[in-house]
């Protein structure tokens, strides 16, 4: 088997997806252990549109480990993170992978990764319930890791009126505390009736 090198999958992307680039991938290198063994990592972040179609060209280049998801509030735009590494069973040549999307506020959407690889599901439900962006297709809608204390609606990583302010001025109102999971939570769906959380853009301007 030929492994690829962290520049070549860099430029098999660049090629493929060209124009459909959030931003211009790029490789970082990072050292490692003790003997600060270096390694590179490659970073690509594709519209959402052809989020999938990244997620199985990836694939192609030989089945990647999944480490995680992550995500984060960016101001008008939500950004979600895929972490993955190709060759995690040689030695020496696994090459760390991260493909993400973006979704703007006021359509929180994001496709699922499930059907290309299935050990994504859990850590979708994650973004799902901290950030409250959807992401459709996913196999298992259930919130799972917020106590009954944080309400639907509330996303403790958002940074704008979605977010744990209000929730954090009336924590200390629960006789759990809000951190001993004692009480079950009643509503086990992410978003309140109606989907996501839009945020709405502030109308400017006025009379002339």
């Amino acid at each position: 088997m030929k492994y690829l090198t962290a520049e070549e999958i860099l430029k098999s992307f660049k090629d493929k997806f060209q124009g459909d680039l959030i931003e211009e991938p790029y490789v970082k290198t990072f050292e490692n252990g003790v003997k600060r063994t270096p390694y590179s990592q490659v970073f690509v972040r594709v519209k959402r549109e052809r989020f999938v179609e990244a997620a199985e060209h990836l694939v192609s280049f030989g089945w990647p480990h999944h480490i995680v998801a992550s995500g984060s509030d960016i101001g008008d735009e939500i950004e979600v993170l895929y972490h993955f590494e190709l060759y995690s069973e040689s030695h020496g040549h696994g090459v760390p992978v991260t493909i993400g999307t973006r979704a703007p506020k006021d359509d929180p959407h994001t496709p699922s990764l499930s059907d290309v690889h299935p050990a994504v599901t859990t850590t979708e439900r994650e973004k799902q319930e901290f950030l409250g962006v959807a992401i459709d297709g996913i196999k298992d809608n259930r919130r799972m890791w917020l106590v009954h204390a944080v309400p639907v609606g509330v996303y403790p990583w958002r940074k704008d009126e979605f977010g744990p302010e209000k929730l954090v001025r009336k924590v200390h109102e629960d006789p759990s505390g809000g951190s001993d999971g004692s009480t079950a939570i009643a509503d086990y769906n992410p978003f309140p009736p109606g989907g996501p959380p839009i945020v709405k853009k502030k109308q400017e301007g006025g009379d002339a």
